[in-house]
């Protein structure tokens, strides 16, 4: 049993770095970057988190009466880069965005791609009605207005149990 010891702490000691490239060393250059960014006008959306990822945004729905009131905040986004689909009572929002970005700094050409995408689903109300959705997109954010199908909220069934 003592043999094993050393083999199993052997199996799960992290890999050695590359030579001249420090475990945290990456990490801490992604924190310069973000501290360097802070100083600068905000781009986008993109400008703050890690590159490949846009984060998924808060949402709210609310019960507006006749309908639901759905808001999503995209900052960076615009209406071409949102996506909105309903799927039996799943409502999916996704949105993809490239962003490039040339700069000059004392002789040193900087050439920036970001690629960023998310999809967020929702599971809506059981009265919601697909087919009453309007879209708004101003100023990065998006609302959605769902109807409510008065016939689906009366719908309720009893289930006996059985003991």
């Amino acid at each position: 049993m003592n043999d094993m010891a050393p083999a199993a702490e052997k199996a799960s000691a992290p890999a050695a770095a590359p030579a001249g490239f420090g475990a945290g060393d990456w990490f801490r250059a992604e924190i310069d970057r973000f501290v360097e960014e802070m100083g600068k006008p905000g781009r986008s959306l993109l400008s703050f988190v890690p590159r490949f990822v846009i984060p998924k945004p808060a949402i709210e729905l609310t019960d507006a009466g006749d309908n639901y009131r759905l808001s999503a905040e995209l900052p960076g986004l615009t209406d071409k880069d949102v996506k909105v689909e309903i799927a039996e009572g799943i409502l999916t929002i996704a949105a993809e965005k490239h962003e490039s970005a040339e700069r000059r700094e004392e002789g040193c050409l900087i050439n920036e791609r970001r690629h960023g995408h998310f999809a967020r689903q929702i599971a809506l109300p059981v009265d919601a009605d697909e087919d009453k959705v309007k879209a708004r997109f101003k100023h990065g954010l998006l609302t959605l207005e769902i109807g409510k199908n008065a016939a689906a909220r009366k719908r309720v069934r009893k289930i006996k149990i059985d003991g």
